[in-house]
């Protein structure tokens, strides 16, 4: 059973970084609100489940804090949807769109980015996710499993690719 103090420290942990899971779940529920939730709540069950087996002690402090909640959030959702259980959640909405959160673009803009977007794999998607979330390398590289020339060398290679395909 929690104690009150670690309740309170987790749902501190959850308001801080309430913006990294958030963006995760938008980039995999498609635009549907209840998925959304769906996600959200997956992750702060797993965050939950990390935070009490071992509390903050678990965070080495190698990385931001939000990268740890990043890792657990993306391997939370990746595994959720890999469930063979929410095969029908897979079918509703395209787990891997990716949409920039931004009101000010046109019609147009979101069809470019679409078509755009539809033209890369799951990995460069997520490289464009980290480079629209402004990550450094070394986040890039943690999150990714790679090593920080590694990410270098994949955000060089994905951005000279979308320089191709805009100017098409």
């Amino acid at each position: 059973m929690p104690t009150l103090q670690q309740e309170i420290e987790f749902s501190d942990l959850l308001n801080r970084n309430c913006q990294t899971i958030n963006s995760i779940c938008l980039r995999y529920c498609g635009g549907n609100a209840f998925y959304f939730d769906e996600l959200r709540q997956e992750c702060a069950v797993a965050i939950w489940a990390e935070f009490s087996r071992y509390g903050l002690d678990r965070f080495r402090g190698d990385s931001a804090e939000s990268t740890w909640i990043y890792q657990i959030s993306y391997h939370t959702v990746i595994d959720y949807l890999r469930n063979p259980h929410h095969q029908k959640f897979q079918t509703v909405c395209d787990p891997y769109s990716l949409k920039p959160l931004a009101d000010n673009l046109s019609r147009d803009d979101w069809n470019l980015f679409d078509e755009i977007t539809a033209q890369l794999n799951l990995s460069e998607r997520n490289l464009l996710d980290h480079y629209m979330s402004d990550d450094s390398y070394s986040t890039i590289a943690r999150t990714e499993g790679i090593t920080e020339s590694n990410a270098r060398k994949r955000m060089s290679r994905l951005l000279n690719k979308l320089k191709m395909l805009i100017h098409k």
